[in-house]
């Protein structure tokens, strides 16, 4: 304790993404999927999530209604990503290849995007998407006697891939390219501002890449292997680190062969060479996946182990079991034990994930979770009705643990420190949802989380999580005229000696109306409670906004 703490003084007294192509599986009276689009949260702030939910599967339940994928968020790692859309209820087997989105709000809260998925021919195809989102406004700054805080964060993101399917392999490529802009909270003595230009900040993230892929059903074996640059580039300086960039070389695929209509065998690989000229360690991460798996009517199972080397940074080799058992019996009821683990790459991009506020005093080593034991049981006894119960334990060397700047009145300066520390957590909960038709859908989940940490270390769970409850409701209030809710409870946990972190408590609203299948007018209200607390990524939440706009689809 005195240890991290002292750690964090010093800190503070120191003077010194690509785009995705939707594609609909084929319509049927006994299997529909609807997908509805979820709902753009434009508080930018909460974009960002901490990895800190372990990961529960979702076993499939056998196919015997319309399964209406409302605004369930599975329970896994929250993952950054662009705002999702907001549009009509459902999409057509026949969705229009373009779309375009404008929405304009408080705090110039701004959301556009604008992706095309163009068959240029029978076995050619390009997609395009770009997208600009963020906010520039007076926040309630968490630092004692400073007032509010302006704050500024853009986001422009803009991808081109392109496929090509030859007679039994596909090419593809593309790439893309993003840029960050934001300002960073005020909180540190004008001298050290001066001497770090730490009231902005500008990352540059680009990729490209090439792979090939066997066309389904067209060679003995299923392949695909994908490799390219990625980069992720800081301008500014900040404490113990300079600005610089890092270069991944990203290599993936998989090669994977039936041995009859139920049994197939496969490995996966990753591989990522990381280059650095910054002051971080170069290395290397290979990982394979060996596994074998069984599928039928009653049962799923996987049977493999995940192998992962490391060449520095934490070098050796590190096992991990891949066994999954799912066993379905009267249709609608299926029991479930998992037993998985890896490890995670903490490069600059994952850390940005978690959020773009970081800092840190060493370089961040890959976690290595040697096991996430998780069962449950999951049953939909009538047509629209579901019920899933999980438990699990998962234990983590090397776990992310973030410490925001504001975490006592002595301790204000304007990065969100990220420290490493063995984790173990236990986890169990139960969701309840349910559809009616299009018209209604609601659904209900909470889970518990008991964290375990040497003693010294307790104050790293300032932003982990004791208690999640998320409710969504949606419904057709009249003819194309939607309405919709959507509730967020996180209880923090215990902290050691620290003072409790106020718990996220977040309401939002939105409505919209389509015109001739096509075109969406929508308002969304988020945080009508208008509470502020410290978010996910260290920082301090918007409190009430809301956001209007207009999208198409054509």
């Amino acid at each position: 304790m005195k240890h991290i703490s002292a750690i964090i003084m010093g800190v503070a007294l120191l003077p010194v993404v690509k785009g995705y192509a939707q594609e609909q599986a084929k319509d049927s009276t006994l299997n529909r999927t609807v997908v509805v689009e979820n709902q753009y949260n434009p508080e930018v702030m909460d974009a960002f999530k901490v990895n800190v939910l372990p990961k529960v599967e979702e076993p499939a339940v056998a196919k015997q209604h319309i399964d209406y994928a409302t605004s369930v968020r599975p329970l896994t790692t929250w993952s950054f990503s662009p705002m999702a859309p907001i549009t009509s209820e459902q999409k057509q087997p026949d969705a229009p290849r373009g779309y375009i989105r404008g929405a304009y709000g408080s705090r110039n809260n701004t959301d556009l995007k604008a992706s095309y998925l163009w068959d240029i021919s029978r076995r050619d195809r390009l997609q395009f998407m770009g997208s600009l989102y963020g906010m520039y406004g007076s926040i309630s700054s968490l630092v004692p006697d400073e007032g509010d805080w302006k704050s500024r964060f853009y986001r422009t993101d803009v991808s081109l891939d392109y496929k090509h399917d030859f007679q039994k392999v596909s090419l593809f490529l593309g790439g893309a390219l993003t840029s960050q802009v934001f300002n960073y909270m005020p909180g540190m003595e004008k001298e050290v501002q001066n001497l770090y230009e730490t009231t902005r900040q500008h990352y540059t993230l680009g990729e490209g890449y090439v792979g090939v892929a066997s066309v389904e059903g067209k060679l003995p074996v299923e392949f695909s292997i994908q490799t390219g640059l990625r980069s992720f580039s800081r301008k500014y300086d900040i404490p113990y680190m300079r600005h610089g960039s890092e270069n991944i070389f990203h290599t993936v695929g998989f090669i994977s062969g039936a041995l009859n209509d139920e049994q197939r065998v496969g490995v996966g690989l990753g591989m990522d060479n990381l280059a650095h000229d910054v002051e971080q360690k170069d290395y290397t991460l290979l990982r394979l996946n060996p596994y074998y798996t069984l599928e039928n009517d009653d049962i799923r199972l996987r049977v493999g182990a995940h192998v992962d080397w490391q060449s520095a940074n934490g070098s050796g080799i590190k096992a991990a079991p891949d066994v999954k058992v799912d066993y379905t019996f009267a249709d609608a009821y299926t029991v479930y034990l998992h037993a998985t683990g890896g490890t995670q790459l903490n490069d600059f991009r994952q850390l940005n994930e978690i959020s773009p506020y970081w800092g840190q005093i060493s370089q961040m080593r890959t976690s290595y979770t040697p096991a996430d034991i998780q069962a449950g049981f999951k049953a939909s006894p009538v047509p629209g009705l579901g019920f899933h119960l999980f438990g699990g334990y998962r234990i983590t060397k090397d776990e992310i643990f973030q410490v925001p700047g504001v975490i006592e009145d002595s301790f204000p300066y304007c990065y969100s420190l990220l420290l490493q520390e063995k984790a173990k957590v236990g986890y169990g909960g139960a969701k309840v949802a349910y559809g009616y038709k299009d018209l209604f859908d609601f659904s209900v989940k909470g889970t518990y989380y008991s964290w375990n940490v040497k003693d010294e270390a307790k104050m790293l769970l300032y932003l982990k999580p004791q208690f999640v409850l998320e409710a969504s409701a949606r419904a057709n209030v009249y003819d194309k005229f939607w309405i919709s809710a959507d509730y967020r409870y996180e209880g923090r946990a215990k902290a050691g000696e620290l003072k409790k972190a106020d718990a996220i408590n977040n309401l939002s609203l939105s409505a919209g109306y389509e015109f001739f299948n096509r075109l969406n007018v929508f308002v969304r209200f988020d945080n009508v409670l208008n509470r502020y607390y410290i978010t996910q990524a260290g920082y301090p939440s918007q409190g009430f906004n809301a956001l209007a706009g207009v999208s198409f689809r054509f």
